[in-house]
């Protein structure tokens, strides 16, 4: 469909025709006060069945999660800042039916979610546009998280690493977990995820793994326009087989907001996809990738054949990865995004860290710096 395009001013009615409330969402009081939480390991879930089955079981079993985090983390966030709970929903039932029919296995999904834990079908689709909402209102500044990729000749024994900090808000620290989301359809997912929201980041058992980044944070001339939400954009690349698969799928689908996605093979093939409401940029990099927002040509406005202006957070992964080049493994970056000296992860800023080895499909997982640095391996289990 054309690109309905929303601003901080006005909603254009994607439903009826008719002009609706603008929204932001001022989340400063939470960002601020919200205590640190206690350590909470983390524990792998195992979720199958169809697509609706899958969601089902998913959403009885975080019900009290989900509902949770759509009242504190969707409607007290952004409930008349200063659109209705009604112009939200009807956002969200737009960019649900735009799911439907591009992504009927995420739409059953979806829906299943929505029936297990006791919310309409609008409800489910506006926990996944959080990400739109959070990012296009008058926010506090809140640091981007990072996301890496590296292979060969990099690493030491010659495996593919995916990892990031997660740098989010203090009020979910310790909410996420790990889901074994097993599919017929396709690749199961090691999925880190959160509730409502369950595929966050992971690892596939085709040897894919996908981290990313918020991208122009802060910029509030732009808009959302009704397209796939980035929580279900991403959940749909860790179910391809292939890179060639991912690139393929970034480009065939409408984005309803700003991403910087970070992907890698076990081969040593690294992807970066970025998106934003009026295009998406897939490049191929080999040898390591590192991003905060955006970074590739097209997206940050490089002149000529210059590469992408990099955040400076970027310039400093990329020097420590270069300088330590032929000695990396999960272990050395996780040294890195646990400790604040070296500027990657943030203590009370990162709440959880993750390395993911394509090579090996095992995934690293740790809370942050803040909240009980423990990690713990998981993988998948033997056929």
């Amino acid at each position: 469909m054309p690109a309905l395009r929303f601003n901080r001013r006005q909603w254009l009615g994607v439903t009826g025709g008719g002009a609706v409330a603008a929204w932001a969402g001022p989340l400063a009081t939470r960002c601020q006060t919200a205590a640190p939480a206690a350590a909470v390991p983390f524990a792998l879930h195992p979720i199958q069945g169809t697509p609706v089955e899958r969601g089902t079981a998913y959403g009885q079993q975080f019900s009290a999660g989900i509902r949770d985090f759509l009242n504190r983390e969707i409607y007290q966030a952004f409930n008349d800042q200063p659109s209705t709970r009604a112009d939200m929903l009807r956002y969200a039932d737009a960019c649900g039916r735009h799911v439907e029919r591009n992504l009927p296995e995420l739409h059953a999904e979806l829906t299943g979610i929505a029936q297990g834990a006791g919310i309409s079908s609008e409800e489910a689709v506006l926990i996944t546009l959080h990400e739109e909402l959070y990012h296009r209102g008058a926010l506090p500044k809140v640091d981007h998280c990072t996301a890496v990729a590296l292979g060969p000749p990099l690493s030491a024994d010659g495996h593919t690493l995916v990892g990031q900090t997660w740098d989010w808000m203090a009020s979910v620290a310790g909410l996420s977990t790990l889901l074994h989301w097993q599919r017929s359809e396709g690749p199961d997912v090691l999925a880190y995820a959160f509730p409502g929201l369950w595929v966050g980041a992971g690892l596939n058992s085709a040897g894919l793994a996908l981290c990313w980044t918020s991208a122009d944070l802060g910029n509030n001339a732009l808009g959302v326009r009704v397209g796939i939400p980035a929580y279900v954009f991403l959940a749909n690349l860790l179910y391809q087989e292939t890179l060639e698969a991912v690139a393929d799928e970034a480009r065939r689908l409408t984005p309803a907001g700003w991403f910087t996605f970070v992907m890698a093979d076990g081969a040593g093939n690294l992807l970066n996809i970025e998106g934003s409401p009026e295009k998406v940029v897939v490049e191929k990099y080999q040898g390591s990738l590192a991003r905060v927002g955006f970074g590739s040509q097209e997206m940050t406005g490089a002149a000529g054949d210059r590469p992408g202006v990099l955040h400076p957070r970027c310039d400093k992964m990329n020097a420590i990865l270069t300088g330590r080049s032929g000695s990396w493994d999960a272990a050395a970056l996780q040294r890195v995004f646990q400790d604040p000296a070296q500027e990657i992860g943030f203590e009370g800023g990162t709440i959880d860290m993750m390395v993911f080895d394509t090579t090996a499909r095992t995934a690293w997982l740790s809370r942050g710096p803040s909240y009980g640095v423990s990690w713990q391996k998981f993988g998948f289990p033997e056929a």
